[in-house]
């Protein structure tokens, strides 16, 4: 026979797996219709639960989307010593790993959705701040921290797109390495502190 506490804790775990059921579903319609042609009940459906499921786990659309398409980069333990310039393979090579492994994952929905809806292009400004600029721009030296952080998170997400969104054959096609091996320095000399003539001279 099933304790009381042993029955709490069936019903908290299917709690958990219902709810990851949700998000991961609420991904792909979110990914394939775009934030405004998404409905909970198109969700409901591809999670094979009621909607009243979802709006018990979740809220509202606009909930349930912030919760599915936040991620975190891990920019602090991607980068190696203190040092975002020498960590700049450890970014890129994470962020393109993660879409490869993962179509649905929340940075694709994310990224998807933003194409088409303000209300997720506002979201993805906010989250790209808070996730890249902010966490590397204090790491940095030299002139002008911020901007070097956004241009290379630019360049970042720029190669991800073309990749894996609008799948550009020559970047699509391309062994990960030498992707890596050609992108990389550039994303290294947005990071790096600038020469000390360059640096005075600004």
């Amino acid at each position: 026979m099933i304790s009381a506490a042993g029955q709490a804790e069936s019903k908290e775990r299917k709690g958990e797996r219902t709810r990851r059921r949700i998000l991961e579903a609420a991904r792909r319609v979110f990914g394939r219709a775009g934030y405004d042609r998404a409905t909970i009940r198109a969700i409901a459906a591809e999670a094979q639960v009621d909607k009243s499921s979802v709006i018990q786990y979740f809220g509202t659309k606009q909930q349930l989307f912030r919760e599915a398409v936040t991620y975190d980069m891990e920019i602090d333990a991607l980068t190696v010593g203190g040092d975002p310039a020498a960590s700049a393979e450890n970014y890129l090579r994470a962020m393109l790993q993660r879409w490869a492994a993962d179509p649905d994952s929340p940075m694709a929905a994310l990224l998807r959705t933003s194409l088409t809806s303000e209300e997720a292009g506002e979201l993805l400004r906010t989250h790209v701040t808070a996730e890249t600029i902010d966490r590397i721009a204090p790491k940095l030296s030299g002139p002008d921290p911020r901007l070097r952080a956004a241009l290379a998170g630019a360049v970042m997400f720029g190669i991800t797109v073309h990749r894996h969104l609008l799948r550009t054959p020559d970047l699509a096609e391309a062994d990960l390495d030498d992707v890596l091996r050609l992108a990389v320095p550039l994303i290294r000399t947005l990071l790096a502190p600038p020469p000390a003539g360059d640096a005075a001279s600004a």
